[in-house]
């Protein structure tokens, strides 16, 4: 089975489950009823979440389909890892490096990757300024969004939010720490 049709598939079993909950919980009214409708409410709560983030990962991917459709030439998308969905290429990365959630690539296993970049730039000096200046935002960006996410991962009560900001969080430390290698290695 295609990934495409997993979460396809997944998607459709939380929004029926989801529903056969509702309808339960409204048979489930009366004060008699109180402990298992607190039960099957908490259940129901699960199963929005699950609902919602199963609908993300979809459209995620149709969305990294199209990118990838766009930016990368044709005879390369057979080339790569998929970092994030099965069969999507990217760029070869460290295997430390290629999953969400994995830890921090070590500066050692940077400077063995970015030193397969070329060391000269191949971009004219002024779009290369640019680049700088455009890696230097993101960096900052990148700050605030692992601040938020831990913020959000420390008040989060459920914990499937819980666990998705921390990942998230890990990965946005991934992606400054490959950012502030990179603009090192385009600073020379």
């Amino acid at each position: 089975m295609m990934l495409e049709e997993l979460l396809y598939e997944i998607k459709e079993v939380e929004e029926r489950e989801l529903e056969a909950y509702k309808k339960l919980l409204k048979k489930l009214r009366d004060p008699e009823y109180a402990d298992l409708r607190n039960f099957l409410l908490r259940l129901t709560i699960d199963e929005v979440l699950h609902k919602h983030i199963s609908e993300a990962l979809e459209k995620a991917y149709q969305e990294v389909k199209e990118l990838i459709k766009e930016y990368t030439p044709e005879e390369e998308t057979e080339l790569g890892t998929a970092v994030l969905f099965p069969g999507i290429p990217t760029i070869i990365l460290p295997t430390e490096v290629n999953a969400i959630g994995t830890r921090i690539p070590s500066d050692e296993l940077l400077e063995e990757y970015f030193g397969e970049f070329p060391g000269e730039p191949v971009v004219p000096a002024e779009l290369m300024e640019e680049i700088r200046e455009k890696l230097k935002n993101y960096i900052e960006k990148e700050e605030t969004l692992i601040e938020k996410y831990e913020k959000l991962s420390e008040k989060a009560k459920h914990p499937v939010l819980r666990g998705i900001a921390k990942d998230i969080k890990n990965n946005e430390e991934q992606h400054k720490k490959m950012l502030e290698k990179l603009l090192e290695h385009y600073k020379s």
